[in-house]
């Protein structure tokens, strides 16, 4: 302490001169959740710097336009705010488009800058304070659970203009799937943005993961359910249809109350629907069963044995959740 209300705090000799700094230098002191204190020289700070990340296309690799897209997306993830794509003058245009229509679906906030035969210029607008990981989240739970709604349906009603609907939202869980593995990522590698992407502790990144991948693989699931209806060749007998509603009933019972024990930090919750999860394995393998016995075409009797084993492993996925939630649970309640 230095005079009645002041602290000071010495900073090691050898530090200072790595970082180059000097009387009058200004220093960041960044408290944690752990009640730590990181110190960071003020000209290192990330806040509102961009990063640029550079691609070149070479011939080989034009003649593979996944392959390209992939090193793209993996530029995105590790949180490029500019990344430059240089093309070959051998290069053909479809593959400048592919790109370019691709970033657009697949990266949220993202803008084409610039354009030319030579290159192409992405830019990541979105800052991770306007769409914090709980918000992501949530968006995320409200499209699967209405797309696995509204898959059973259509796998009732042999509708496949809604299951075409549904694979269109699945793109959008995708979309805000890559965008929170972006901030995890950048949230590990910089822990002064665990606060702005909305989390309260670094540990919280793994939970976010684990239930960003769940949901994400729940929309997948639900795309195949809805994907099923154009193999069904017939009307369903009515009581097929009572067996599949209850089966499905149970599923979307289970996503919701880990869906509900994630945002409350409800262990109960979460525990009920675990328990449930198991009803749903039995309820669709007796379905799977009596299948033979509603005498489908072959067929159909494989599009609704699909649309099962994928209610299943949504109800799996839910039990993911739901053990998150879990440990979130058991966070808040830590004792010191």
């Amino acid at each position: 302490m230095t005079g009645g209300a002041s602290y000071t705090v010495s900073l090691p000799k050898d530090w200072v001169k790595e970082q180059g700094l000097k009387v009058g230098d200004v220093v960041a002191v960044m408290p944690r959740s752990d009640s730590s204190l990181t110190l960071m020289p003020h000209e290192k700070l990330p806040a509102g710097q961009s990063k640029g990340a550079e691609i070149t296309v070479t011939p080989q690799r034009d003649q593979d336009r996944e392959q390209v897209l992939r090193t793209i997306l993996a530029q995105y993830l590790a949180g490029y705010d500019i990344i430059r794509v240089s093309f070959p003058a051998s290069s053909r245009p479809d593959l400048r488009t592919f790109l370019r229509e691709s970033a657009r679906k697949m990266f949220v906030g993202s803008e084409i800058i610039e354009e030319s035969k030579d290159e192409l210029i992405v830019q990541c607008l979105s800052s991770y304070g306007d769409l914090p990981a709980p918000k992501v989240i949530s968006r995320m739970s409200l499209i699967a659970k209405l797309m696995l709604r509204d898959a059973v349906d259509s796998l009732k009603g042999r509708d496949p203009a809604m299951a075409e609907e549904i694979v269109r939202r699945d793109e959008e869980v995708d979309r805000f799937y890559l965008f929170i593995i972006r901030q995890l990522t950048m949230a590990v590698l910089n822990r002064s943005l665990i606060l702005e992407i909305g989390l309260s502790d670094p540990r919280d990144c793994l939970v976010y993961r684990v239930v960003s991948k769940s949901l994400e693989r729940i929309a997948d699931h639900a795309t195949t359910i809805a994907k099923m209806s154009a193999g069904i060749e017939s009307p369903l007998p009515p009581r097929l249809i009572d067996e599949i509603s209850k089966a499905s009933d149970l599923t979307i019972s289970v996503l919701e109350d880990a869906l509900k024990s994630l945002a409350k930090s409800d262990g109960s919750l979460a525990n009920k629907s675990i328990a449930l999860a198991e009803s749903v394995e039995r309820e669709a393998e007796s379905v799977m069963d009596k299948l033979f016995s509603f005498k489908l075409s072959q067929k159909s009797i494989v599009a609704v044995r699909l649309a099962l084993e994928s209610l299943k492993r949504i109800s799996e996925y839910s039990e993911d959740v739901a053990e998150m939630a879990i440990n979130l649970t058991a966070r808040r309640t830590e004792l010191y």
